[in-house]
């Protein structure tokens, strides 16, 4: 398999209430669009995915701007979802993915959406996020997830691996 690791890396703690901010929002803005395709209603867990989700981007954001690589940002809220890239660095297309540790967490991603993205995405960047400060990084390419094992979960079908399975 083929990856990219960045060892734990360290974030400000007020990402959370940032994240928990645009979070809310975006969970508003999509709880409006649900009623055009209700698939992608995640219940109760709306809000608590959109601000891991915010929170991963932010991550993002602020690493490179940190290490002062240049890149284009979509959007961190828009009416819709965006069908592009979250992230252009150097020509490559990357989709953020986040994840919030807890036991048996799993690196996710959506089978539709990641099938959706033949030819539009280059790379996944998945930001583990360990605790209130810390953070880790995957960078994998697009074809790598279509490896995975994919099954139904509670609202979706999804790709998936263990964290611990990339070593």
């Amino acid at each position: 398999m083929l990856f990219i690791m960045v060892k734990k890396i360290i974030y400000p703690e007020s990402f959370w209430q940032i994240a928990e901010q645009i979070g809310y929002a975006r969970s508003v803005i999509n709880q409006h669009n649900i009623g055009m395709a209700p698939r992608f209603d995640r219940g109760v867990k709306n809000t608590h995915v959109d601000i891991i989700g915010i929170l991963g981007e932010l991550i993002a954001l602020n690493y490179l701007t940190e290490k002062k690589i240049d890149f284009k940002m979509a959007k961190l809220l828009d009416f819709y979802p965006s069908k592009n890239a979250d992230i252009i660095i150097k020509n490559k297309r990357l989709d953020i993915k986040s994840t919030f540790h807890f036991e048996k967490a799993h690196l996710l991603v959506n089978k539709e959406a990641h099938e959706k993205g033949k030819n539009k995405l280059d790379k996944y960047w998945f930001i583990y996020i360990l605790n209130k400060t810390e953070a880790e990084f995957y960078f994998l390419d697009y074809d790598e997830i279509s490896k995975w094992k994919s099954k139904v979960m509670k609202y979706t079908e999804a790709y998936y691996i263990k964290r611990d399975e990339l070593y």
